[in-house]
């Protein structure tokens, strides 16, 4: 006959296994539709940033094509994915379909960049970029720094006091930009923004910020390829 304690110890480890058992950890995939996300973060900066862009693409002067090696290919040749775990409860109603239903729209770029919009603090950021702009611009033309290829500058020197507090600055604020992307795609894809989710989607998000400052580049200007070399814009 069992005691009062082995009737609430049995109970326990039934009520243990049932929560348990209710979740379970899967493995899914991210969509990361690397094109798209590069267009958004080219949309902002011509609304934010309208100056710098309309420059980079002043075609008046005409410019060598880049030496063998040294060209900026693009990132991906495919959309890639990101594989991240998510935990779900046995229980609820299964949705395997992890795209969300905003991807089906006709400009999927114009979705990301909406997401962006609604965030006060990368909005803020990109007004920020835009006050300073004038002087990031002055620090890559004599090349006392680059663009990195995880979207932040680099000195490429030793700077004055004042020029790495505008640095400091600029990579704060693309930070926070990229952080927002982050966010944005974990929301599209139904996926929660925890740490490790971000970990994972926030160096493909950089890559393509990278790649979209890359573009912006003015000729001189030294910036890093996505294999770590560093080569002048052509």
């Amino acid at each position: 006959m069992r005691t009062i304690t082995d009737k609430l110890g049995y109970l326990f480890f039934l009520l243990f296994s049932v929560t348990l058992i209710s979740c379970a950890t899967i493995t899914v995939n991210v969509y990361f539709p690397a094109e798209e996300v590069k267009q958004a973060y080219t949309n902002l900066e011509e609304e934010f940033l309208l100056e710098d862009i309309q420059d980079s693409n002043d075609t008046t002067s005409p410019q060598a094509p880049p030496p063998p090696g040294s060209s900026i290919r693009e990132l991906y040749e495919s959309e890639p994915t990101i594989t991240v775990t998510k935990v779900v409860p046995l229980t609820g109603e299964f949705n395997f379909d992890l795209i969300n239903k905003a991807f089906a729209q006709e400009n999927i770029a114009r979705t990301i960049e909406a997401e962006l919009k609604k965030m006060p603090n990368v909005v803020k950021a990109f007004q920020a970029r835009s006050s300073r702009k004038g002087k990031v611009k002055a620090l890559l033309s004599s090349n006392a720094v680059g663009e990195g290829n995880n979207g932040m500058l680099v000195a490429r020197g030793d700077l004055a006091s004042a020029d790495k507090s505008v640095m400091n600055a600029e990579n704060k604020d693309r930070k926070t930009i990229i952080n927002g992307m982050t966010t944005a795609i974990l929301k599209l894809n139904n996926l929660e923004n925890t740490p490790a989710n971000d970990k994972k989607v926030y160096p493909e998000a950089a890559e393509q910020f990278a790649a979209t400052r890359r573009d912006a580049s003015k000729s001189g200007w030294s910036v890093q390829l996505p294999n770590g070399k560093w080569a002048r814009k052509r």
